[in-house]
């Protein structure tokens, strides 16, 4: 979350959507070897959405590139 400035996301809730799911991929997703863990938390996060306001998809959430750091620095 090096580049998570606050202005950045305040009154924009999908990009806080975008980060939540960058950190969700970082913490757990990076870790999972087999293709049915890998499935199962695709399926743990799409439920997840159910959460999220209703004009929020996951192609919008999950749009590639999902990265909230800076490498450059």
């Amino acid at each position: 979350m090096m580049n998570a400035q606050p202005h950045v996301f305040k009154g924009n809730p999908l990009m806080l959507a975008r980060l939540w799911a960058h950190e969700c991929h970082r913490v757990w997703l990076d870790r999972l070897l087999f293709a049915e863990d890998i499935e199962a938390f695709n399926g743990f996060m799409l439920g997840a959405l159910k959460n999220f306001p209703g004009d929020m998809k996951p192609e919008m959430i999950f749009e590639e590139p999902l990265v909230f750091t800076s490498f450059v620095s």
